[in-house]
């Protein structure tokens, strides 16, 4: 049994990530901003140890990573001071695993170990921490996601309440998606093939599709006609600004994907999801019935 520190284990990849480690039999510690929280008691509940702290605090996830065989960490870019907080926060990873001499596995984003700078800000900021990493000799392995399904689940954006499935790509732009039930099995696996995979950075992708085939995947799951709509890129920088627009135009532009029969046939034992496979673990009625948040 291996003992991992979890970081942003109330999260949707951070509790993924617990929930495929106690599957697998190992022991997550759940790192915690607030423990008072809905989501830490919850785990707590289930019998996951709590240690609580900031992501950007390296003498905290030092104190809770003691004893710890491997962590699981990730950096967000909502903190007040945006990149510059999510670098700290990939450095507080770094110098905590450092120091108890701990396996790092960091979820940054699909192309992060690149050569070329990234312009988009939130993306940039986990390169810079991937070449952190790098240059600091530690153990880590990069997980590298591509766009998350789960993002569907935000109707204010999807408009999947309103009986369409609104996006921002033209229609047969074909885009890189992954869930993070793929994610927490590779990362899980990265931790349990420590040596195999040290200084490794993979681009997690469990299915590529446009945006039409993801409406018709979605309408049968789901059981109603769902038809595509496209949302214009400027109205998307009206609404969410200038990096999510930017975001979305890399997108539209793309026309390099990942070989997901190439990534499949190298890690067979994750336990792949598709597109339909993910649709079919989601409660949609759930989903339909959520206030939106933003659109």
């Amino acid at each position: 049994m291996t003992r991992v520190l979890v970081a942003g284990a109330t999260g949707r990849q951070g509790g993924a990530v617990v929930d495929r480690l106690r599957q697998r039999g190992h022991e997550p510690v759940a790192y915690v901003r607030d423990p008072d929280s809905d989501a830490a008691k919850a785990l707590a509940r289930d019998g996951v140890r709590l240690a609580t702290g900031d992501l950007a605090d390296a003498e905290a996830l030092t104190r809770a990573a003691k004893g710890a065989d491997a962590i699981f960490g990730l950096t967000v870019p909502f903190g007040e001071n945006g990149t510059e907080e999510e670098i700290a926060q990939g450095r507080a990873l770094a110098d905590a695993a450092a120091a108890v001499d701990a396996h790092l596995v960091y979820s940054s984003v699909k192309g992060a170990n690149g050569d070329v700078d990234v312009t988009v800000e939130h993306a940039s900021a986990k390169q810079i921490v991937h070449r952190y990493l790098v240059s600091q000799g530690l153990r880590f392995t990069g997980i590298q996601p591509s766009y998350f399904m789960e993002n569907a689940l935000n109707v204010g954006f999807t408009r999947l309440n309103q009986g369409v499935y609104a996006f921002p790509l033209t229609a047969d732009r074909k885009l890189d998606q992954v869930t993070t039930l793929d994610i927490a099995g590779m990362a899980v696996h990265a931790i349990e093939n420590a040596e195999a995979l040290n200084g490794r950075a993979i681009d997690v992708v469990s299915e590529t599709l446009t945006s039409v085939e993801v409406a018709a995947v979605l309408s049968e799951v789901i059981g109603k006609d769902l038809p595509y709509e496209q949302i214009p890129i400027p109205m998307i920088r009206q609404w969410a600004g200038d990096e999510t627009a930017e975001l979305f135009q890399r997108f539209e532009d793309n026309r390099e994907h990942t070989d997901v029969a190439a990534l499949r046939a190298e890690f067979p034992d994750i336990g792949w999801h598709s597109y339909r496979d993910w649709a079919k673990t989601v409660d949609w009625d759930q989903v339909l019935a959520q206030k939106p948040e933003w659109g």
